[in-house]
């Protein structure tokens, strides 16, 4: 009986990891909380990541605005690379954690965002109920590994 349930487990255990090879689903996001902006900066923002899809037509990316402008996305050939969101307190700025491996642009343009907002500090994430980063986040980013070059977006 216990031969049964050992080879049920492996069995079980098997197919987990074949579904997940044949559908991975993308690596958590790494997030930073920043100061709330005017509606008029928002769209400034939001303006400048649009434009980084658009000078990169044929490279992968592609922007999707979401909530009425409260928030937007970009993604790398489906996966979702980036997003910017307005919540009531604070504003969350996220980028996946194989970004630097999926797409390098996107850090740089992160990058852009970021110097143009000021952040939140410790205290004021914790007050604001900001969500962060656990262990199994930082885990995962070792463990995500290299991706593929045809799942890859702009330049490397």
């Amino acid at each position: 009986m216990t031969w049964c349930r050992w080879a049920a487990t492996v069995i079980c255990l098997a197919v987990v990891v074949t579904a997940q090879i044949q559908w991975p689903v993308p690596p958590v996001p790494d997030q930073l909380a920043f100061h709330g902006i005017s509606d008029d900066r928002f769209s400034q923002l939001r303006r400048q990541a649009r434009q980084f899809v658009e000078a990169r037509p044929r490279q992968g990316f592609e922007f999707v605005g979401q909530r009425q402008d409260a928030a937007f996305q970009i993604y790398c050939r489906g996966v979702p690379v980036l997003w910017l969101e307005r919540r009531s307190h604070y504003l969350l700025l996220q980028i996946s954690l194989d970004a630097r491996q999926r797409a390098t642009d996107i850090v740089r343009l992160r990058a852009l965002l970021q110097w143009q907002i000021e952040p939140l500090d410790y205290l004021e994430q914790v007050l604001a109920g900001v969500p962060k980063p656990v262990l199994m986040d930082r885990m995962l980013r070792v463990l995500a590994g290299e991706v593929p070059d045809g799942v890859r977006c702009g330049t490397r």
